[in-house]
Order: structure tokens, then C-alpha cells, then sequence
């Protein structure tokens, strides 16, 4: 979470400094060769010369149609919305009381 500037999280590339981060955690020179590497690969990779992305896309959202959910953290794909929350908990308590 990043409230100070509005942002549910940012983003940033790998570079140079965070390399330098993994060498001050303790991470073996393999390690951060590998983390280079694959950075490179896939396009990760931000070099000080190079100028800052430029994004295209736009992604509209309608708010209204966003509702609040509850999902856990063993099976985060399963979202109930919070106005069928009663009716599903019900549901799994009333089958675990049969399985009995």
C-alpha cells in the first residue's frame, strides 16, 4: 500500500540499484546474476539511458459495477460478494454439519 501518494502499490523496475539491494541482503552472486538475466529476458530491465516507458493503453472501469467481496487466502479465486456472504456461510456450515 502506498496512501501517501494514492497508490494501491507501485511499480518499478529492476535496475542496477536493486542488484546492489540483493548483494546488501546477503544474496549469493548466482542469485543476482540470474535475477539480471531473466530481468533482460523479459523486457524487466531499466537502464539509467533509457527514457521513461511511455503507456498507450487505456483500461476504462465502470466503479458502479465493482462490488465488495471477501475471498480467502487458501482459494483467493473463490470471491463471494459481501451481500451473499450470510447465505454462503450458512451454506458451508450447513454442509459440514451433514457430512458429519
Amino acid at each position: 500500500m502506498a496512501p501517501e501518494y494514492g497508490a494501491t502499490c507501485g511499480f518499478f523496475p529492476v535496475d542496477e540499484v536493486t542488484l546492489d539491494y540483493l548483494r546488501l541482503t546477503g544474496r549469493d552472486e548466482q542469485t543476482i546474476a540470474l535475477v539480471e538475466a531473466y530481468a533482460k529476458a523479459q523486457g524487466l530491465w531499466h537502464a539509467q539511458e533509457q527514457s521513461d516507458p511511455i503507456f498507450t493503453d487505456c483500461v476504462h472501469l465502470d466503479l458502479s459495477s465493482i462490488r465488495p467481496c471477501v475471498a480467502g487466502p487458501k482459494r483467493p479465486q473463490d470471491q463471494v460478494e459481501l451481500a451473499h456472504l450470510p447465505a454462503s456461510f450458512f451454506q458451508v456450515v450447513n454442509r459440514c454439519a451433514t457430512s458429519k
